[in-house]
């Protein structure tokens, strides 16, 4: 066990400011002009999208994270398994050995007289 596999755990980010821009405030002398509303709603509007833009970035660079960390967590988990395999292959071996050890030693026992024997009590 020389090669020793370790995964990152990325946390999940948090979020530094509010979710959407505050809209501009109206002043009373163009509250009823329908051009200045419009204005007001597409300025709103581009903020909004430049904080989604800005949030599909960083997810984007957050799935490119995630991803690295998947193909390390892959990497490790094929070690695992190798290793696992390798532990199998000892194991019935071993197995194996002691199947035989403890035929070995019915046959030595059966080849002794049962007056040799030391008697339990």
């Amino acid at each position: 066990m020389d090669n020793i596999y370790a995964a990152t755990v990325i946390p999940f980010p948090r979020r530094s400011g509010p979710i959407a821009a505050p809209l501009p405030q109206a002043n009373d002398d163009d509250a009823g002009d329908a051009d200045a509303r419009l204005r007001r709603a597409l300025t709103a509007l581009d903020a909004a999208l430049a904080a989604q833009r800005d949030a599909v970035a960083r997810w984007r660079g957050a799935l490119g994270s995630l991803d690295g960390s998947m193909r390390g967590l892959h990497a490790s988990l094929q070690g695992f398994g190798g290793r696992l395999g390798e532990l199998h292959g000892q194991v019935d071996a071993v197995g194996e050995t002691a199947r035989g050890l403890a035929a070995w030693a019915d046959s030595a026992l059966a080849a002794v007289p049962a007056t040799d024997l030391p008697q339990v009590k």
